[in-house]
């Protein structure tokens, strides 16, 4: 093994795992949802409605595939339903994607330098949107980095005239990891048949061709079987009552969103504060120079195999991002982050073989010291005080109140966050068992009922929105965020917080308030 990328991959290895249960300091509510389906998977064979091994999750209604969640359990089995059992998932999958860069750099044969395929690799591992999502614990790094080792292997193949069934075995896996993988699959497959046709239409390929495809449908069968469910057009509702016109000018403007350098390189437009880090672009800002110079250099091998099959992965890319809707997500698009990576490098390469080594090594050394910096002030500094809310800091503090309390009644306010019910039941590891009890005979309608109940009562706990004009004549504990219930609702309603906890910057996050049913009442009773 190459000790360059050894050395690469160690360093990488400190930024992805790095305080990994703690920073983000919270757990999101996809990563709760994971987890907790994994260990109820675990602990029963089925998910939290009783299903048993599904082909698809019905997480709040969004049917999502379930390979990653299956993926985790062994993961839990041996370290425990903790947010690190998931996240180290994302770790691994990145360090994989550290060495299939370095053999794209190798096969692709477009570089000049050799040193480009470790600057590639480099370049990848320390990337603020690389780093990220190598530290998140549910699906989306997973699905692009085997979604990417599908492209690389059918590549490999094509140089030979052959078409890779490996390759395509992989992309078609790849379409139970995540929705964006389900889209981007047969797009690929489309514009990869027009492009390169006249390299696949050797008499072997025909011949095989048979084999393949049954192949391919052996791998689809669940999707196939989802087909004919709602389940498995949950994510299309945004196409229903929209005109052909609508659909094309939103298409078409957050395509141009996504290509955008602005976007590439400036601070991302995602209005999803949990998707980034704070005061940080994507790529580094300074990137955008060997950028355009890659894409010059891209634009001059256009007519090459190797130029159009990087050309191909990179306009691609963004298109199930672009169909997802009326918003940006950098989720929906990682898949873009490799063939810019290999753009980028492209531009390092002519800038390598036209300026002195010397000054070359000292510019990249400087830029790169303080792009870390940057990377370790935003992230492991930052994030975890500014975006706490957007972790869901604060549950694991709840879940232990509640544990100090199992005599005690709890009414937990879900008005503004549906997803509350499964942080709760991940950091309280409530029994699956006694939960499933809940959904009796609901495996009936699983995948042909999308509709979300939010509202859940388990243990000492009912989620719901707080009814005032009841609840407070009942000896609970109201719980909700510093919104739910102000300081005028509780002085009037003769309430008692016994619950305040704050974020770490001092804001409160959630705060609990007893109720005092007997002076209520004879407040009420002396009006009268």
């Amino acid at each position: 093994m190459d000790l360059k990328i050894i050395l690469i991959i160690i360093f990488a290895s400190f930024l992805y795992f790095f305080k990994i249960n703690v920073i983000p300091n919270g757990v999101y509510s996809d990563e709760a949802t994971v987890g907790y389906n994994a260990y109820s998977i675990l602990q029963t064979g089925k998910d939290e409605y009783g299903q048993k091994f599904p082909l698809a999750f019905r997480f709040f209604g969004a049917y999502t595939p379930p390979l990653f969640v299956y993926i985790s359990i062994p993961f839990i089995k041996l370290l425990g339903l903790k947010v690190g059992s998931l996240r180290i998932i994302s770790g691994l999958s990145t360090i994989l994607g550290i060495y299939l860069i370095y053999f794209y750099s190798e096969k692709l044969n477009l570089f000049n330098s050799k040193a480009s395929r470790y600057l590639a690799s480099f370049t990848f591992a320390i990337t603020p949107w690389v780093v990220f999502n190598a530290r998140l614990g549910y699906e989306v790094t997973l699905g692009y980095i085997i979604f990417s080792l599908g492209l690389f292997l059918i590549w490999d193949k094509l140089i030979k005239n052959k078409i890779s069934i490996s390759g395509l075995i992989i992309l078609s896996l790849s379409t139970y990891i995540g929705h964006t993988q389900r889209y981007l699959f047969p797009v690929f497959l489309l514009f990869f048949s027009l492009i390169f046709y006249s390299k696949l239409k050797t008499k072997n390929n025909l011949k095989l061709l048979p084999k393949n495809l049954f192949l391919l449908f052996i791998t689809q069968i669940p999707n196939i079987i989802l087909l004919t469910t709602p389940a498995f057009w949950v994510k299309n509702n945004v196409y229903v009552n929209t005109n052909i016109y609508q659909l094309f000018n939103d298409f078409s403007s957050q395509l141009l969103t996504y290509f955008s350098p602005k976007y590439i390189f400036g601070i991302s437009p995602d209005i999803n504060l949990q998707h980034t880090s704070p005061y940080l672009p994507l790529f580094y800002s300074w990137l955008i120079i060997p950028f355009f110079v890659g894409l010059y250099q891209l634009y001059l091998t256009r007519k090459t195999l190797n130029g159009k099959y990087l050309w191909l992965i990179f306009l691609i890319s963004p298109v199930p991002g672009s169909l997802s809707g009326h918003f940006i997500s950098v989720q929906r698009v990682l898949s873009m982050i490799i063939p810019i990576v290999l753009i980028i490098t492209l531009g390092f390469d002519l800038l390598i073989t036209k300026i002195r080594r010397l000054y070359i090594i000292f510019v990249l050394s400087f830029l790169t010291i303080m792009s870390l910096l940057f990377l370790w002030r935003s992230y492991f500094i930052f994030l975890p005080k500014e975006r706490s809310v957007w972790w869901n800091y604060g549950f694991k503090e709840l879940s232990q109140e509640i544990k100090n309390n199992p005599t005690k009644k709890y009414i937990i306010d879900n008005t503004r966050d549906a997803s509350i019910y499964m942080n709760l039941l991940f950091h309280l590891q409530y029994s699956p068992s006694l939960l499933q009890k809940n959904f009796l005979n609901y495996e009936k309608i699983y995948y042909t009922n999308p509709h979300f109940n939010p509202n859940y009562n388990f243990a000492n706990i009912e989620i719901r929105p707080i009814y005032w004009e009841k609840d407070i004549y009942i000896d609970q504990i109201l719980v909700g965020d510093s919104l739910a219930i102000s300081d005028s609702q509780a002085k009037s309603h003769f309430l008692k917080k016994v619950i305040d906890i704050k974020d770490p910057t001092g804001k409160s996050l959630i705060v609990g308030y007893e109720t005092n049913p007997l002076a209520k009442y004879n407040s009420k009773n002396s009006k009268l």
